[in-house]
């Protein structure tokens, strides 16, 4: 009798091992499916090409060109700052800042820093997917006041499905800004 009871619980857990490895197989085989599927639907940084016509329009505001700035701009453009303000259209933006170089003598960039990324996740309402350009640059102005400001510039660029920038969010201390024009 002990040996059929010691071959039965030999048989059962030879048995349960087995079913353990079919288990872990599959779950194996799901992991690497999710793998798969992360690759298919993940975000991915782009080569450095694709920040190309982000540099080019913050060079061209540089040079005080305020329509090769926004020449990659969607009509319908959403351009809001850090502070909570915005403007909405490529001719608001262009207005205004136009009207920002008649307080400018120089203007120039340092450090330029961009990522260009594909986003494939909407990862909240503000962040669509699609193409996004961060940038980052240290910022070097002289004001016909005289007066001159250094200051960190980060930019968020989206790009929609006909290749304009559809959103810019600029994120920089206003206040030394708006003191030095004054």
């Amino acid at each position: 009798m002990r040996k059929f009871f010691f071959g039965v619980i030999c048989s059962l857990l030879f048995a349960g091992c087995n079913n353990e490895k079919k288990a872990d197989e599959g779950t194996t085989a799901t992991t690497a499916s999710a793998a798969t599927d992360d690759k298919k639907t993940g975000d991915e940084l782009l080569p450095m090409s694709e920040a190309d016509a982000a540099k080019a329009g913050l060079m061209a505001f540089a040079k005080g060109d305020i329509d090769g700035m926004t020449a990659n701009y969607d009509d319908n453009v959403l351009y809001t700052w850090s502070s909570g303000d915005s403007l909405r259209g490529k001719k608001a933006v262009a207005d205004y800042y136009k009207g920002r170089w008649a307080l400018i003598d120089s203007f120039s960039y340092s450090d330029f820093i961009a990522v260009p990324l594909m986003a494939r996740v909407q990862q909240s309402q503000a962040a669509p997917p699609g193409k996004w350009v961060l940038t980052w640059s240290f910022a070097h102005v002289k004001y016909k006041n005289g007066k001159k400001l250094d200051f960190w510039v980060h930019n968020v660029n989206h790009y929609n499905d006909a290749g304009k920038v559809d959103f810019v969010g600029q994120y920089l201390d206003r206040h030394p800004i708006i003191e030095a024009t004054k």
